[in-house]
């Protein structure tokens, strides 16, 4: 058999499931008789060890939770909340912990390392589709990590959230920053995980563009019904309908507008994603890209205009769907305790 056995007994930051699916690539690969067997599984045991020592960083430094005493000074949540509130995107970074920064890396170095084992099995095994599978869950793992950081970090920074949410937010990064792995996107976070699972499974029907055939096909694709739910009240904003909107349709509030006044001067009631010039989530220069970075795209793109109109006091919705969602999960969650503690 040829090529040296993967060692991937020490400590890292790949959990056991994980572990297990670089070692079935692993075999697929010795079994494959391809030419550069050696040097793929060599590639595999380099990107397993820098993963590893990245990890090591991140456990280099103590952990967030708790309070911390240096003489007349306290570190702990409320002094975390009152350095992120009222920073930005630009400046946010300087007040985070470092172990909190070095974990976003390790987040990346995970998704890189996925994304080179995607390639491999494509090259040495294209037609296993289980394996390719495991590889693209483990890759959509690290962006929904990624993006539920974005979203808690974002509503951490905004003073016009409700402290008590903002603390929520705080304490959620917290768990975040000290195990990545027990309090990721799908674990901690399940109805958007779920949903944006889903969401990356329908095709956008332009329709009347109040996305009632999107809300359908979202839930038949898996998406989690209390994240559909929360937008189907009677009591949303119209900021809140817009979001929605466009998490449903894929593109902006501006750009709706626009559908729709080509509609109206068309006469039509629907046109197709193609006369409407919506792309699927296949953003310019990304069109070979793994999916999953496609939807990180999506995701941010939807983001940083939110951000841009709240910060100029410009119509449409000040923050993604994502972020009305987890802002409501944070009061749900922070009302629950206070029921149970009363």
């Amino acid at each position: 058999m040829p090529g040296a056995p993967l060692n991937i007994e020490k400590p890292t930051s790949f959990d056991a499931d994980e572990c297990a699916t670089l070692g079935r690539l692993a075999s697929v690969i010795q079994e494959s008789g391809h030419s550069e067997t050696e040097r793929f599984l060599g590639m595999i045991q380099d990107q397993f060890d820098r993963v590893s020592k990245v990890h090591e960083a991140v456990e280099a430094y103590p952990p967030i939770i708790g309070e911390v005493s240096l003489g007349g000074r306290k570190r702990g949540l409320d002094t975390l909340v009152d350095q992120l509130a009222g920073t930005d995107e630009g400046s946010v970074v300087v007040w985070l912990p470092t172990r909190a920064i070095v974990g976003r890396a390790q987040v990346l170095a995970e998704l890189n390392a996925w994304r080179l084992m995607n390639y491999l099995a494509q090259e040495v095994a294209p037609e296993n589709e289980d394996l390719v599978e495991e590889i693209d869950h483990w890759m959509h793992g690290c962006v929904y990590t990624r993006v539920a950081e974005d979203i808690l970090q974002g509503l951490a920074m905004d003073e016009t959230v409700p402290l008590e949410i903002r603390k929520e937010a705080v304490s959620s990064l917290c768990a975040f920053w000290e195990s990545r792995h027990l309090y990721g996107a799908r674990h901690f976070f399940p109805l958007l995980a779920a949903t944006w699972a889903a969401r990356r499974r329908i095709r956008v029907c332009v329709g009347t563009l109040l996305g009632v055939s999107e809300i359908i096909r979202l839930l038949q694709a898996g998406g989690d019904p209390e994240f559909v739910g929360h937008f189907a009240k009677n009591t949303l904003t119209e900021d809140e309908q817009q979001a929605f909107q466009e998490f449903l349709i894929g593109v902006s509030t501006e750009k709706i507008q626009s559908i729709a006044q080509l509609m109206e001067e068309s006469g039509k009631s629907s046109i197709t994603p193609e006369e409407a010039g919506i792309d699927q989530l296949d953003q310019k220069g990304l069109e070979n890209q793994p999916e999953c970075l496609r939807f990180y795209a999506f995701f941010r793109s939807r983001h940083l205009q939110a951000s841009a109109r709240r910060i100029r006091q410009l119509p449409g919705p000040k923050r993604t769907a994502e972020e009305y969602v987890m802002s409501y999960f944070l009061k749900s969650k922070e009302s629950d305790a206070g029921t149970a503690g009363s």
